[in-house]
């Protein structure tokens, strides 16, 4: 059985790395140089083998892995990591291009079995790799997402596009409070500060000293023209050149308020033009896919969750069954329980992607809010576990059951068909009838 076989099914798991022709290679990746440790199941051959990043070191490292498979009389090698930051991802896919099988252990693993190991809690690159080496003897270890070319470009593309959305978010807040100490009459007014006209306004007026610079004459002059005025009406320039005139911000004889706001302003045009382009860029490569142009026909759905969802899962022929995509996203319950007096309601687990989860849980509230459907299980869902916490949960079932629908529909190559939930029901309404 080769590692690919096994496909995500943990129970195999463990039959896999007890084959008596494998020599199992723990590796803790770092920035300047790894550390390595292998064995079999019964022994460690070698505990500590450091190799850096260059060529050289990578040789170095292969004629190891040849002789200890010598030493042990192994005819096959599976070597393990945590994806540690970004670090990992050049490592792994060199010794994948070169043919060893290469899997992954959870970080948060590593940190806990290494505080069981009888060295002591301390951290070291040698204690990791050997903690890396131990999980891998049990078993304990996954996959990472399996994509094509294209999709891994993609993948690439959209968690740059995801920082520079959340780096103009705070930037909207930094203006925000700069707003409301220069000229605080302006925030209830200019509702959308990523808007064109608004951004215009804010580069040139920002504050009530540069309004009244020049008087109304010039100042509506400037702005009045539709083509300068944009979104806002005309008339609304009158507003604002009388809100200046009462407004109650705060005096700057140096206009450092001044300076502020048109430099955060210039920061978040250009962070919403770089976060166009990286999405636009994702975009162009997964267009002519089919099953991005399946995603696309889902109900409420954007190009840019469209993409996020496609790039996160991956490969789709790499997964069984939709209850995958859900561990994937870390969706599914995991239930702690000594005894019954403190028995509580499960929690989902948080393990898995949290990009796709976060794609998915701004996607299911779309639904809940626009579909029909989608809005009535969710309502039967929030009946079905009341108490506190209900809505939270009944989203969650709606996340649940979106992953499944996309999990079939890409399986099936099958359009989104609104009618197929009613025809299930009736179905399986009919089964327990029959009973």
């Amino acid at each position: 059985m080769r590692l690919q076989e096994y496909g995500r099914n943990p129970n195999k798991r463990k039959e896999y790395v007890h084959h008596p022709d494998l020599l199992l290679v723990g590796v803790d990746v770092s920035k300047a140089k790894h550390n390595a440790c292998m064995g079999t199941q019964t022994t460690m051959s070698c505990r500590k083998l450091e190799f850096t990043h260059p060529r050289e070191g990578f040789r170095r490292f292969e004629q190891a892995l040849k002789a200890h498979l010598v030493k042990n009389g192994r005819q096959r090698l599976l070597i393990a990591m945590e994806p540690s930051g970004i670090y990992w991802q050049a490592l792994y896919e060199r010794l994948h291009s070169c043919g060893y099988e290469v899997c992954l252990v959870h970080c948060q693993a590593v940190r806990h079995n290494r505080q069981t190991m009888q060295e002591g809690t301390s951290k070291t690159d040698e204690k990791d790799a050997a903690s890396v080496f131990d999980l891998l003897r049990q078993g304990k270890f996954f996959l990472p997402v399996a994509r094509d070319p294209a999709l891994k470009a993609a993948h690439r593309l959209m968690p740059r596009h995801m920082a520079l959305k959340k780096r103009g978010s705070q930037l909207r807040n930094q203006l925000r409070a700069a707003i409301h100490l220069a000229f605080p009459e302006l925030n209830p007014l200019v509702k959308d500060l990523t808007q064109p006209t608004a951004l215009r306004f804010l580069q040139a007026n920002p504050t009530p000293a540069s309004v009244l610079r020049h008087g109304r004459t010039h100042f509506l002059a400037q702005w009045q023209p539709r083509q300068r005025c944009g979104q806002w009406r005309p008339e609304t320039f009158h507003r604002l050149y009388d809100l200046a005139q009462a407004s109650i911000g705060l005096q700057d004889p140096a206009r450092l308020d001044e300076f502020e706001i048109t430099t955060l302003t210039s920061d978040l045009v250009a962070a919403l033009a770089k976060a166009q382009l990286w999405l636009d860029k994702a975009i162009e490569l997964l267009t002519h896919r089919a099953d991005y142009q399946l995603l696309l026909q889902l109900p409420r759905i954007g190009t840019p969750t469209a993409a996020a969802i496609l790039t996160a899962i991956g490969d789709m022929h790499t997964y069984h069954h939709g209850k995958q995509l859900v561990k994937l996203a870390g969706l599914d319950p995991r239930l702690f329980e000594s005894g019954s007096s403190i028995r509580k309601l499960p929690k989902i687990s948080h393990v898995g992607s949290a990009y796709l989860r976060y794609w998915l849980y701004h996607y299911a509230m779309r639904l809940i809010a626009h579909e029909p459907p989608f809005h009535a299980y969710y309502q039967r869902r929030k009946h079905q576990s009341p108490g506190k916490g209900a809505g939270q949960r009944a989203l969650i079932a709606v996340c649940d059951k979106t992953v499944r629908m996309i999990y079939r529909i890409l399986i099936d190559h099958a359009p989104y068909n609104p009618k197929k939930d009613k025809s299930i029901a009736e179905y399986y309404a009919a089964q327990r009838q029959a009973a």
